[in-house]
């Protein structure tokens, strides 16, 4: 009995730390919300123009922008959602990360407006 708890508890442990590491090609948890997060904003801007066959060429573009920035491509991009779509409650929790980014993104744009504005009305 001894000796099976001795091979036993190394294994657990083995498959504990495994179960915190990512698959080859697949971003870390954090370098993945960091571009969920910026491909929300282009999804937002895209959002925002009118339907024709250019934009679905500079959609491609967009994103490719994005992609590059991050030092990825499309297919890391592709095979990092596949493996996080597999993890409901870590993919949930995420996007939640990505929502507190962008809501954070947006009191900055806010206060640098209202600077502006004030600061416009204090030139009058």
């Amino acid at each position: 009995m001894k000796q099976l708890q001795l091979f036993i508890i190394p294994l657990l442990l083995v498959a504990a730390c495994n179960k915190n590491q990512v698959p080859d090609g697949v971003l870390e948890e954090q370098r993945m919300v960091n571009l969920l997060a910026d491909i929300t904003i282009i999804d937002g801007y895209i959002s925002t123009l009118t339907y024709t066959d250019t934009l679905k060429i500079d959609r491609k573009n967009y994103y490719a922008t994005v992609y590059k920035n991050h030092n990825i491509n499309k297919e890391v991009f592709d095979k990092s959602m596949k493996y996080y779509s597999t993890q409901p409650a870590l993919l949930d929790s995420m996007y939640n990360k990505v929502n507190r980014k962008l809501e954070a993104k947006e009191r900055v744009l806010t206060k640098i407006e209202q600077r502006k504005m004030l600061k416009k009305a204090n030139s009058k």
